[in-house]
């Protein structure tokens, strides 16, 4: 089985790191991370093409959608590679560490509204479903899982039972 692990993990210093524990936790389970790399790749368009040519080989995607440079949005690039995922049939895992409401996660933030029932500073609400993100990433996962190990875990029985919810 080929796992893409999509996430802005590729933007932290300690990335091969990062890549290394993706790596412990697949190996002997019969599974080949598939991880982005830049591979010294100077140009955006080839990165890119690089990375939807991962998720087309691979059989699903586990996709960390924490929140990223701000107190509730994921990365756009990551919830793009989940919808992308999603559009070819694949299944897909979400990681999110932080099981708070989307609402909640923005309340009395600089960018949320500063009480209850209000706006936010730029005159817009928030969704508030009760979810822990938009509802369009959240109903696009097949599971939410709290950890990259819990993730890791649950691919092997989603892989042989899946159906494409798309």
């Amino acid at each position: 089985m080929k796992i893409y692990f999509a996430g802005p993990d590729i933007f932290r210093r300690d990335y091969p790191a990062v890549v290394a524990e993706i790596r412990g936790l697949c190996s002997g389970r019969g599974i080949t991370a598939l991880v982005p790399e830049d591979d010294g790749l100077a140009d955006a368009r080839e990165i890119y093409r690089k990375n939807i040519g991962l998720i087309r080989e691979a059989d699903g995607v586990i996709a960390n959608l924490d929140p990223f440079r701000g107190p509730a949005e994921p990365d756009s690039g990551t919830v793009f590679e989940v919808g992308f995922a999603r559009a070819l049939g694949k299944w897909v895992i979400v990681r999110l560490t932080d099981g708070r409401t989307y609402h909640e996660k923005l309340n009395g933030t600089p960018q949320g509204p500063q009480a209850p029932g209000s706006l936010c500073p730029d005159g817009t609400a928030v969704e508030d479903f009760g979810l822990p993100l938009n509802i369009m990433p959240y109903f696009a996962a097949d599971i939410i899982a709290r950890t990259l190990a819990e993730a890791v875990e649950k691919a092997g029985p989603l892989n042989d039972r899946h159906v494409p919810l798309a």
